[in-house]
């Protein structure tokens, strides 16, 4: 999604990391998931956990924003858009624009939500995106919430002049526009959850990462 804030252009496609940076603990816990389930990708990004999750269960809802699926960008090594390069490769893969209905029809089993909220530069709309996940969760199904709750760059932010706080985070400007980032930790996370009526499983810090596990 796109954003103006302080007169400028927050680009979150920016911020989406490619395939080689996948975590771990993430990973682990997609290999976990039961194969016959059927994931939502909330925020997917350049795919980098949804083509994971494909690979375990029985299928796998992307969503981004239109600028994030259509445009062209390398994935995997290809240049290809998300729409496309999914048709090509992982037929089990469905991806959708965040505007289109489509996907919102649908209830999932699980649905993940990775490091999309810290390139949110508002609380109201994180709000409604959490609660877009509880809407479209099914009874009894698993939500992942994660977002990264420490980082270096921080404090080279504070002093540096491209950079001016803003919200819980910084909005820095850049030779492709400005991005936005804030660091939430878990108690954050359990928080917003709550506030969308989800029921918390578990909650902690993995090195740089803060996750909530919570329920419908």
């Amino acid at each position: 999604m796109r954003y103006r804030v302080k007169g400028c252009e927050v680009r979150s496609e920016n911020a989406a990391k490619p395939a080689s940076s996948a975590g771990r603990w993430l990973l682990r816990w997609i290999s976990e998931l039961d194969p016959q389930h059927k994931g939502l990708d909330l925020g997917c990004g350049k795919l980098r956990y949804t083509v994971p999750m494909s690979r375990r269960i029985k299928h796998v809802t992307a969503v981004d924003s239109k600028v994030q699926v259509d445009r062209f960008q390398t994935l995997f090594g290809h240049h290809s858009t998300i729409r496309r390069y999914a048709t090509e490769h992982f037929p089990n893969i469905r991806v959708h624009a965040v505007e289109e209905e489509a996907w919102k029809r649908r209830r999932y089993d699980v649905i993940l939500c990775t490091n999309v909220l810290s390139a949110i530069p508002s609380k109201q709309i994180r709000k409604k995106l959490v609660l877009s996940a509880h809407q479209r969760l099914r009874k009894g199904g698993t939500f992942l919430l994660t977002t990264q709750f420490r980082n270096s760059h921080f404090s080279n932010w504070a002093r540096d002049p491209r950079a001016t706080r803003h919200c819980d985070g910084f909005l820095v400007r850049g030779a492709k526009g400005a991005s936005f980032y804030a660091l939430l930790d878990c108690d954050m996370l359990v928080a917003i959850c709550r506030r969308a009526g989800l029921s918390i499983v578990d909650s902690g810090h993995v090195k740089e990462l803060a996750y909530v596990i919570a329920t419908k």
